[in-house]
C-alpha cells in the first residue's frame, strides 16, 4: 500500500511539473539531466518562495497592526445650523440678588447684614472649590444650618436677558430669551443656545459693563466672556468694548458599521450602543472620583436618588479640592470619541473696539465646507487578493504609511508567476491527478 502511494505520488508531481503553469518550475523537469542549470533554477525558486512568504507575513502583520484607514474629504455646509454654544459671563453671581439674598439670610439667622456680605463670596466654593478656602467655608455651611443652597445658586446669578442685549439672525432682530437659556456646566452659569435651527449668521450685542458684578477675593473672573462648545476642548474670550468675529470650524468624523467586528481599542472609537461621548464620558469620570473621595455629588452634577446619593456642600471643600487637584483625565482611558460625530472649533479674529461698557459678536461658519474623516478598513478580503482602490493608496491619516503595501497576489506573481489559477491548478494535481495515479497502480 505504502508503495503505490509512494509511486503515486512521484508521478503526480513529475507531471506537475511537466503542465504546471508557473514560470520556471518546469525547467526542474526538463533540464534533469543538466545537474548545474537545474540546481540554478531550484535555487532561484527557493529564494523567490522565501521572499514571497517572508512579504505575505510581513504584509499580515502589518494589516492587524494598522487594521482601520482613515479617508479625509470634504462637504458642503448647507443648512447647517450653529452647534450649542455656552456663553459664560465672567462674574458668577449678581450683585442686586445677593444683596437680596443677604438681607434674607440677616432677617432669618439674627446676624448682621456685614456679617453675611464679608461671608457670601465663599459661595463660589459650589462652582470653583480652589477658589475658597476649606476652613473658612465650612463655616459659612454651619452658619448658614441649611444644606439647600445649591438649588438657589441658579437664582443668584445674572439672568441671560441682562447679559445678551440684542440678537439678530441673519440681520433680523429676534428675542434673545428664545434661543439661549441659563444653564449650570462645568465653567459656571452660561447662556446656552437653544437646540434651535439657527443657520447662517448670528450677531449678539453683550453687557460687559460690570454693574451688576460682585467683588470676589480670589475668583478667577475676567470683565468679559468666554465661549465654550460642549464638543471641543478650549474656549473663546470676549474682552470689554470688542467687536469680535467668532467662526465655528467643524470637522465630521464618520466610521463604517464594519469596523464593530474590531475591539474598541483598536478603533479607537465608540459606536452609540457601545458608549457615550468622551465629553459625557470624562464627567461620569470625574463624578465617580467625587463619589468615591467624598460620597457626595459635586455642582452642578444631578445625583441619582435610587442610589441614595446626596449632594455636596461648602463643608466637602477640603476634599473636592483634593479631587480637583488630583483628577486627571488620563485617568479614563476608556473615555473615547464617538465614532459618528460633528466637532467644532472656534477661531477669534478682533475686528475693532468700542465702549468699554459694551461688546459686540458676530457668530458663524469659517468655510462653507467642513472635513469629513471617514474611518473603515485598512483592508477587506478582496483587496488581500487582488490590488485595491486607489482611495485607500493616499491615505490621510498620520498613523498609517503613505504608501500602499503589496498584496498577496502582487507578490506571489512577481516572485514564482503564481495566480488564483495556480492555486486551482495545484489543488487538481494533488487531489484528482493523484488519485487517477493512484488508481492506475496494480
Amino acid at each position: 500500500m505504502s508503495s503505490r502511494l509512494e509511486v503515486a505520488f512521484n508521478r503526480t508531481v513529475v507531471e506537475y511539473f511537466r503542465k504546471t503553469s508557473l514560470n520556471g518550475f518546469g525547467l526542474l523537469y526538463f533540464i534533469r539531466k543538466r545537474r548545474v542549470q537545474r540546481l540554478f533554477w531550484f535555487s532561484f525558486i527557493c529564494c523567490g518562495l522565501f521572499f514571497a512568504g517572508y512579504s505575505v507575513f510581513a504584509m499580515i502583520l502589518d494589516l492587524l497592526d494598522s487594521s482601520t484607514i482613515t479617508d479625509l474629504s470634504e462637504r458642503d455646509l448647507g443648512a447647517l445650523q450653529l452647534p450649542s454654544v455656552q456663553i459664560c459671563s465672567g462674574y458668577r453671581f449678581s450683585k442686586r440678588k445677593m444683596q437680596q439674598y443677604t438681607q434674607m439670610l440677616a432677617n432669618s439667622t439674627g446676624k448682621s447684614l456685614g456679617y453675611w456680605w464679608q461671608k457670601i463670596h465663599l459661595l463660589e466654593g459650589y462652582m470653583d472649590p480652589l477658589a475658597v478656602e476649606a476652613e473658612e467655608a465650612k463655616e459659612l455651611q454651619e452658619s448658614l444650618g441649611f444644606r439647600d443652597v445649591r438649588s438657589n445658586l441658579l437664582n443668584l446669578t445674572p439672568a441671560c436677558v441682562s447679559l445678551i442685549l440684542k440678537c439678530q439672525q441673519n440681520g433680523a432682530t429676534i428675542d434673545c430669551s428664545e434661543i439661549f437659556h441659563l444653564q449650570a456646566t462645568n465653567y459656571g452659569h452660561c447662556c446656552v443656545l437653544r437646540d434651535r435651527n439657527i443657520t447662517g449668521e448670528l450677531s449678539l450685542s453683550l453687557d460687559t459693563s460690570q454693574e451688576d458684578a460682585i467683588p470676589m477675593e480670589k475668583s478667577r473672573s475676567l470683565a468679559g466672556f468666554h465661549l465654550h462648545i460642549s464638543s471641543w476642548l478650549g474656549r473663546v474670550t470676549i474682552g470689554q468694548g470688542e467687536k469680535s468675529l467668532v467662526e465655528v470650524n467643524v470637522m465630521e468624523l464618520e466610521a463604517n458599521s464594519e469596523l464593530l467586528e474590531y475591539p474598541v481599542d483598536r478603533r479607537g472609537c465608540h459606536f452609540p450602543h457601545e458608549g457615550v461621548g468622551r465629553e459625557k464620558c470624562l464627567q461620569n469620570c470625574r463624578l465617580k472620583a467625587s463619589l468615591m473621595n467624598c460620597q457626595c455629588v459635586p455642582y452642578p452634577f444631578e445625583r441619582d436618588a435610587k442610589l441614595k446619593q446626596i449632594y455636596c456642600t461648602l463643608e466637602d471643600i477640603a476634599c473636592l479640592q483634593m479631587v480637583e487637584v488630583n483628577w486627571s483625565p488620563n485617568q479614563c482611558p476608556q473615555c473615547l470619541p464617538l465614532c459618528n460625530q460633528m466637532l467644532y472649533s472656534l477661531h477669534k479674529s478682533l475686528l475693532g473696539y468700542m465702549h468699554p461698557f459694551r461688546s459686540s459678536l458676530v457668530l458663524r461658519f469659517r468655510a462653507p465646507r467642513w472635513s469629513n474623516y471617514a474611518q473603515d478598513k485598512h483592508y477587506h478580503w478582496y483587496h488581500i487578493l487582488c490590488k485595491a482602490q486607489g482611495s485607500y493608496a493616499s491615505s490621510s491619516s498620520p498613523n498609517l504609511p503613505l504608501y500602499f503595501p503589496a498584496n498577496i497576489g502582487g507578490v506571489l506573481g512577481i516572485c514564482i508567476g503564481c495566480s488564483l489559477i495556480s492555486g486551482f491548478e495545484l489543488i487538481y494535481f494533488m487531489v484528482f491527478r493523484f488519485w487517477s495515479n493512484f488508481r492506475q497502480q496494480q
